[in-house]
Formats: C-alpha cells, sequence, structure tokens
C-alpha cells in the first residue's frame, strides 16, 4: 500500500500568517499536569494562517455565500494532481502555457484537486522571502483550471494573489471563492512529492459561520 504524505505545517507560534502582520498564534496553558493532574490548552488562532482552507465568506457576505462548515467532509476525500511550478520565478505570475504545459502529463480531470508546487515550502524558506516572493497563478492560469472545472487549487505559497496585493486586488481570491472553487494555502512537504496524480484528503473543521480553517492535508500517489 502506498504511504500517505502529511503537506501540513505544524501550528507554532511563530508561523506565517497572512496578510503579513497579524497574530500570530498564542498558546496558554489552562491547567498543567504539574498542578492540576490534566494538560488543557487555549488556543488563539487565525483563521488564515498555517495550511488552511478558505471558505467563500472570506471575500463575499455570510448571507449569500458559504461558510467553512458548509464544506462537505465527503468532498474533501477526493483525487488531485501535484503540478511542478518551481522554475517560475519568485513574485511573478504562473502563466496559462505554463499551467496547461504542466498537467499535460499528469491527466487534469473535473473535479480535482490542483496543488502548485512553487518551490515555497512554509516550512523551509526564509520567513522574509515567504512572506513577500512567491509564484501566484495568473488569471489567465485561473480561468483554464475553471473550465477544466477543478474543485481546488492548493498552494504552498502565502497567497494565490500576487505578493503585496491590497484587499481591493485580491482578484484571484474572488474569482475563485466566488465560482466555487476552494483555495488552500500554506502547503508543506512538497519537495517530497513528484508531479502527478494523488488521493486526497484535506478536512478543514466545522467553525460555524466562519471564514476558514486549518486543514490536515494527506495525498497518496496513486
Amino acid at each position: 500500500m502506498e504511504q500517505w504524505t502529511d503537506l501540513t505545517q505544524p501550528i507554532t507560534e511563530d508561523v506565517a500568517t497572512h496578510p503579513p502582520g497579524h497574530t500570530l498564534p498564542e498558546f496558554e496553558d489552562v491547567a498543567t499536569y504539574d498542578d492540576d493532574g490534566v494538560n488543557i490548552t487555549r488556543l488563539h488562532l487565525e483563521t488564515h494562517c498555517g495550511t488552511h482552507m478558505d471558505a467563500p465568506t472570506h471575500f463575499f457576505p455570510a448571507a449569500e455565500y458559504d461558510t467553512i462548515d458548509d464544506v462537505s467532509p465527503a468532498e474533501m476525500l477526493t483525487e488531485g494532481v501535484v503540478v511542478d511550478c518551481r522554475d517560475v520565478d519568485r513574485g511573478t505570475a504562473i502563466s496559462r502555457e505554463r499551467i496547461a504545459s504542466a498537467v499535460e502529463s499528469v491527466r487534469l480531470d473535473p473535479g480535482d484537486f490542483v496543488i502548485l508546487d512553487t518551490g515555497t515550502d512554509p516550512t523551509e524558506t526564509p520567513p522574509e522571502v515567504y512572506l513577500h516572493e512567491y509564484a501566484y497563478p495568473s488569471m489567465a492560469a485561473v480561468e483554464f483550471l475553471l473550465d477544466r472545472e477543478v474543485s481546488v487549487i492548493a498552494t504552498d505559497a502565502l497567497g494565490v494573489d500576487a505578493p503585496g496585493a491590497s484587499i481591493d486586488d485580491h482578484e484571484i481570491h474572488r474569482r475563485l471563492l466566488g465560482n466555487g472553487v476552494r483555495i488552500v494555502e500554506g502547503v508543506a512537504n512538497l519537495g517530497a512529492l513528484d508531479p502527478g496524480r494523488y488521493d486526497v484528503v484535506c478536512t478543514p473543521l466545522p467553525y460555524e459561520g466562519r471564514d476558514g480553517s486549518q486543514v490536515r492535508l494527506l495525498v497518496r500517489a496513486q
């Protein structure tokens, strides 16, 4: 049986946050084994740090769009592809032609979970680079993937829009989320994988009415 690979960042108090400068995770001991005979931790955590999934309500009103608890677990037990984009310069857009060429060799099916390997592993890339220099899909590349009816676009990078983009300029987020395509950011450990087709498990926590959640992302080569 093929081994599952964990593509999830550990949640630490210095994990990269998006946008840069947002509150870092905080762990507080509510009870300790030495003092109380049991360990209990309170966690203060933003929904968009670490390996996480964006719900449509990240950029759209909750009255009209799905929240993260609307994501069906069954929907996230799926198949997909790892696409090698490591040759694209950091800080530049991944072109439609580059994406189209990359998926030719891995077979892209409707409903696929697409993972973009930009060579920006959050566990290995220096923070000053990870937060500000990463490749991202161009709008033409996104339109190509929408035409192929993918269900998720994931990336090892901090985001899918250009580094430093203002909230108003997050056009890739709005295009994907507005069309029901999930976004997963901060994927780790892609250097352990070859491009190809994979079984995928990606489970967000059902924070009621909220805009996103950390995920546990696992893949297994087909």
